[in-house]
């Protein structure tokens, strides 16, 4: 899966990097962001290496430079090209920091190439990078990192199965037709994000509808975001096929590994819900059809058949690995992290007052049939929704109505207090 971000980059020129930007209040000097990511590459030593073609496949290899991980702005506006400029992980590496100091405002943005980390584990790191940087700066104590847990196994028990699931699940999607969304150009370009942020009576009201609808939040954003992608397509003249498919990561992590094993370790489902249909009957049946899958070992397989792969020379994999089997089978893209702790409070308690997290924006990659996808962030008393978007594919006015119809999807009377970079 590392390898298979690395040429779906090469080939098609789709950003294959995950990132987050934040605004501090307070200073941070080099020598603090350079003691933060020394603890991270201590622990995880690929964040800072290459990637090295073998005989058979790629490996990450070589001493970490912290100092090249770290790159200096001198304005927040240089954030936005940085986003927008690719991760070579045969030359850099994969984990990398832009620092904008300020006297009384610093901004950071992580980004990671995905042959490093997946979602999960990236944003796991930020926040672990995060909370280095505060006690730093507090002047706290750190305790030694903790070793790196052992990567989740796979069972090969149930490979029947899912290889019956994988081609049903093939045959079902494309029987469906499987809605595209409606997109301005059909080509590699840079990342915009919108954000709009659920708290309060708005964020209590998606809670009551969940409960109503017997399933969770994750799965009402999942249904508002087909629900929205119908809508929009309605309004562009776009397919009339009311199903649309999301591809819905699935953790293979287990209890306390989740988010420390970093790599990719997420695995695909695709989940098809009928537009047509209200919010919380497509909620049901989203949260019903993962239940089923997973139950079934159907999340295991794309881990079990892509396995033999890495033994693979780079040039073939590069040709066998991207085709229209392996990509841009379903709509979009929906992301759920779940967050137990507040790192806004944390930041400012680690740093004794020195660092106070003013603002988060988070995005990923977007594949190139899909155009715009779906990250919700769950902290204890807010939801964060932020659609990133290729700027070839939607205008940044077209990606603000796109979220607007979300939010519309979820709670009425929500004020528009929007970013969008």
């Amino acid at each position: 899966m590392d390898a298979f971000f690395v040429a779906y980059q090469e080939r098609t020129g789709i950003l294959m990097q995950i990132g987050t930007e934040v605004e501090l209040r307070g200073v941070v000097q080099r020598e603090d962001l350079i003691r933060m990511l020394e603890r991270l590459v201590i622990r995880w030593p690929q964040l800072g290496q290459r990637v090295r073609r073998r005989l058979f496949g790629l490996e990450w290899g070589g001493e970490p430079d912290v100092g090249r991980m770290i790159r200096e702005a001198t304005t927040p506006r240089e954030i936005v090209a940085w986003r927008n400029h690719a991760i070579d992980p045969f030359t850099e590496a994969p984990f990398q920091v832009l620092w904008v100091p300020g006297q009384s405002r610093t901004d950071l943005a992580f980004r990671t190439h995905h042959a490093v980390a997946d979602g999960e584990s990236f944003f796991f790191l930020s926040v672990e990078a995060l909370l280095a940087l505060a006690a730093i700066r507090g002047g706290v104590a750190l305790p030694p990192p903790a070793p790196a847990l052992a990567p989740p196994g796979v069972r090969w028990e149930s490979i029947g199965e899912v290889w019956r699931h994988v081609r049903g699940l093939r045959r079902d999607v494309r029987l469906e037709h499987s809605a595209r969304l409606w997109l301005r150009a059909l080509s590699a370009g840079g990342i915009g994000v919108v954000e709009r942020t659920l708290h309060g009576d708005d964020l209590d009201a998606v809670m009551e509808r969940a409960t109503r609808a017997h399933t969770g939040a994750p799965w009402m954003c999942a249904a508002a975001w087909i629900r929205a992608i119908h809508r929009w397509n309605g309004a562009h003249g776009a397919a009339v096929t009311p199903h649309v498919s999301l591809e819905v990561p699935v953790s293979l992590r287990r209890g306390g590994a989740r988010g420390c094993a970093v790599g990719n370790f997420l695995s695909p489902l695709v989940l098809v819900g009928d537009a047509s249909q209200s919010l919380e009957v497509v909620a049901h049946a989203l949260w019903r059809q993962l239940r089923s899958a997973v139950r079934d070992g159907a999340h295991l397989s794309m881990p079990l058949l892509t396995a033999p792969a890495r033994h693979l020379p780079w040039g073939l994999f590069r040709r066998w690995a991207i085709n229209t089997a392996t990509t841009g089978l379903a709509t979009s893209h929906f992301t759920w992290l779940s967050q137990r702790d507040d790192v806004f409070e944390q930041v400012a308690e680690r740093s004794r007052g020195a660092l106070a997290l003013q603002h988060q924006l988070a995005y990923t990659p977007v594949c190139l049939h899909m155009g715009a996808t779906l990250t919700a962030v769950a902290w204890p008393d807010r939801l964060q929704l932020f659609i990133s978007h290729r700027e070839t594919a939607l205008s940044r006015d077209e990606a603000e109505s796109l979220t607007d119809m979300l939010v519309a999807e979820l709670a009425r009377s929500i004020a528009r207090p929007t970013v969008s970079i």
